[in-house]
């Protein structure tokens, strides 16, 4: 006996039976004795579902040019950009997409856009350019201030006036926009057609000095209770304008 009084080991104890491999790391079987209560089973551990639904990523915008980019941060829009939508057919589809709800006036009051939609920033630039300069100023000549501005299709991958077959609409490049009416402050209203107060006939001329394309009520019989402005692309200063005021 030591001092301790544990008792000696042996200097090189014997090893135990090595176990055959298929056993390795189980655990000895203990038995409850007999008659003793069964222990009740463990609740499983949740699963992870790998159908979850798990939080979504940020859509990846597409790039702008440097041109739109200082469009977009210039104070005179409110603009963002936004995900390119599907190409739902040939030739469709957008570059350099934007939203714009709202445009500055030269003194600097808001002037709202409403469902504007998704267009091309270029579209977005010479609509805010137009309505800056010519667009209000024709038609406040009598007093009334501009207040808000009600638009209708931006981008819409379609043919032409929606008929089957035909070209490929300016609507489906995002490089077109349909105005529908304007409202002034205190809540008057202008619209195109035959509803409430009419657009002057000025406001279609001074937008074909801005736009490639305009079209309104008596051009087609597609374009009755709106006024329709593109950029499709043509020959140096030419445009095509159509329309036919009561």
């Amino acid at each position: 006996m030591h001092a301790d009084g544990a008792a000696a080991l042996p200097r090189d104890p014997p090893l135990p039976p090595v176990r055959p491999q298929s056993d390795a790391g189980a655990k000895p079987k203990s038995e409850a004795p007999k008659g003793a209560p069964k222990e009740a089973p463990k609740p499983d551990s949740p699963k992870l579902d790998s159908a979850s639904p798990v939080s979504a990523e940020p859509p990846v915008l597409p790039t702008v040019s440097t041109t739109c980019a200082d469009f977009l941060k210039s104070g005179q829009v409110e603009a963002k950009r936004v995900k390119a939508p599907d190409r739902a057919g040939p030739g469709c589809g957008i570059d350099e997409p934007v939203q714009l709800s709202a445009i500055k006036a030269a003194d600097g009051r808001r002037i709202a856009v409403a469902d504007a939609g998704v267009m091309r920033c270029d579209m977005a630039r010479a609509f805010s350019a137009w309505v800056t300069g010519d667009f209000a100023a024709v038609l406040e000549k009598d007093g009334r201030r501009l207040d808000g501005i009600a638009a209708g299709a931006s981008y819409d991958c379609r043919g032409r006036n929606r008929v089957k077959g035909a070209k490929l609409s300016e609507h489906g490049k995002g490089n077109a926009l349909d105005i529908r009416g304007v409202r002034f402050a205190g809540g008057a209203v202008a619209q195109v057609g035959n509803k409430g107060a009419p657009i002057p006939q000025a406001l279609f001329d001074s937008a074909c000095r801005h736009f490639a394309t305009v079209l309104g009520p008596g051009s087609d019989g597609y374009h009755e209770d709106h006024m329709h402005i593109d950029l499709a692309p043509r020959r140096p200063g030419s445009h095509y304008c159509r329309w036919k005021l009561p």
